[in-house]
């Protein structure tokens, strides 16, 4: 796969020295990819044009970094594993550009990475940069094929070729399958399309569409989702007029069912728990006439951004800091927990997260949930909703919760899903779940629990 990219043979070296800075510091510090680019990105003076190639740079070397891990160990003398990391970022980054960003010529991949070498280690490291890299042009790294990969025996080596742990695609496989195991890695090395919901669709819908058309982008309706469109990759989609005056915002296709689950009634009072940055509460909040809508997070710097994006909106929002876990308030009509998890089905959009996760994650995870669950069942009213909802793949931060709540909670009962949201996304019991190679969208969870009686 060749990403199509602005031209770059003299891009200058700052630009991909902050990359390989970037990537560096995402995996010997403690935040996020996301994070540590949108920080860097903001104190760069840096043109659009090279914002985004930053930007395609890191997210694209940090999702295949096992691939050009395999690729470049096989060219280094020495132990790779114990290279220096932003020598190692330096090598990846060049490779990564070589094998897939088509408008990037090799020389010019190669030169800025010897340059940026002998930048910061010398002479002697630039022409070790100097030597691997054209080693991989001279010698290509020979895969197996597709068949032997495919053999139960050669997993490690598929996690390699997929840019995967191997722990993770272990658990696909159990679950999936095989074939599906590789249809859903390979969804989920996908570049993602920017998705806009309009917002007051009655009112924006049109006008949104001919500034879309104006602007020389694509915008493609999701099925069976009315006022959700995948649009085109661009740079600036903040800065369309339609976002800036509140006709439409960024969110993700499944992120967009949970309203819908919620069956918001008009005089609802609603309690988003885990709201922040807060698109799911301001769906329901566009969902909602009359009532009130009480966005908990325990940040005050992320309920911040919930606050302006409310405002570009719109949208009146009740905003609290609090811990999910011990926020008392009156029992509601509505309780939403979009709960904290792994976020194994954004990995298409969170590059780093398949590498910062591990299989013990998932338990401290669902422990977690649990009290933030048992918390929002003193919340909500007989007859009120409970919308539990992840963007993670893995069972036990959703099935097994879920199972667990029932237990638990006999005064609740899971709801047919297929009530509220587009059949195809639910399954016979009930719960919501979307799959990248299955829905062109997200992984997500979701499961309507009534409270039936006191």
């Amino acid at each position: 796969m060749m990403l199509t990219t602005p031209h770059h043979q003299s891009l200058p070296i700052s630009a991909r020295a902050l990359a390989c800075e970037i990537l560096t510091e995402a995996e010997t510090g403690s935040l996020y990819l996301d994070q540590i680019l949108e920080r860097s990105l903001a104190q760069a003076q840096l043109s659009a044009q090279d914002r985004a190639f930053v930007t395609a740079l890191t997210n694209g070397t940090m999702r295949w970094r096992a691939r050009l891990d395999a690729e470049i160990a096989a060219h280094f003398r020495r132990d790779y594993a114990t290279a220096r990391p932003l020598l190692k970022n330096i090598l990846r980054t060049a490779l990564f550009q070589i094998r897939f960003m088509d408008r990037v010529p090799a020389y010019a991949a190669i030169h800025e990475a010897v340059a940026l070498a002998r930048a910061k280690f010398g002479e002697q490291f630039a022409r070790l940069v100097n030597a691997i890299l054209r080693n991989t042009q001279r010698q290509p790294y020979a895969w197996p094929s597709l068949e032997m990969l495919w053999q139960p025996q050669n997993l490690a080596r598929l996690a390699e070729y997929l840019s995967y742990p191997a722990w993770l695609l272990e658990r696909w496989r159990a679950r999936f399958g095989q074939k599906e195991l590789v249809a859903l890695a390979e969804a989920c090395n996908q570049i993602p399309p920017i998705t806009l919901r309009v917002v007051r669709p009655l009112e924006n819908t049109e006008r949104f569409l001919k500034e879309i058309a104006a602007q020389g982008l694509a915008a493609e309706p999701v099925p069976d989702l009315p006022h959700v469109y995948n649009v085109s990759h661009h740079d600036q989609i903040t800065k369309l007029k339609s976002f800036e005056q509140g006709l439409c915002t960024v969110q993700d296709a499944s992120g967009s069912l949970v309203a819908a689950l919620a069956a918001i009634q008009p005089g609802d009072t609603v309690i988003d728990l885990c709201a922040a940055p807060g698109g799911k509460t301001l769906h329901m909040a566009e969902s909602l006439t009359g009532g009130k809508v009480i966005a908990v997070d325990r940040s005050f710097a992320r309920l911040r951004l919930l606050k302006q994006a409310a405002a570009r909106l719109r949208l009146p929002v009740h905003l609290v800091v609090s811990d999910a876990r011990h926020f008392v308030a009156p029992p509601a009509e509505v309780v939403l927990v979009d709960a904290p998890c792994s976020g194994l089905g954004v990995l298409s959009r969170r590059s780093d997260l398949r590498w910062r996760r591990r299989p013990e994650d998932l338990r401290a995870l669902a422990a977690l949930q649990k009290e933030i669950l048992s918390n929002a069942a003193r919340l909500v009213k007989v007859n009120g909703r409970l919308i539990y909802s992840t963007c993670t793949t893995e069972p036990e931060e959703n099935d097994e919760i879920v199972d667990w709540f029932l237990r638990h909670h006999p005064d609740f009962a899971l709801q047919p899903g297929q009530q509220f949201v587009p059949a195809r996304f639910c399954e016979a019991s009930g719960i919501v779940r979307t799959l990248p190679h299955r829905h062109n969208m997200d992984g997500s969870f979701a499961a309507h629990l009534k409270r039936i009686t006191e």
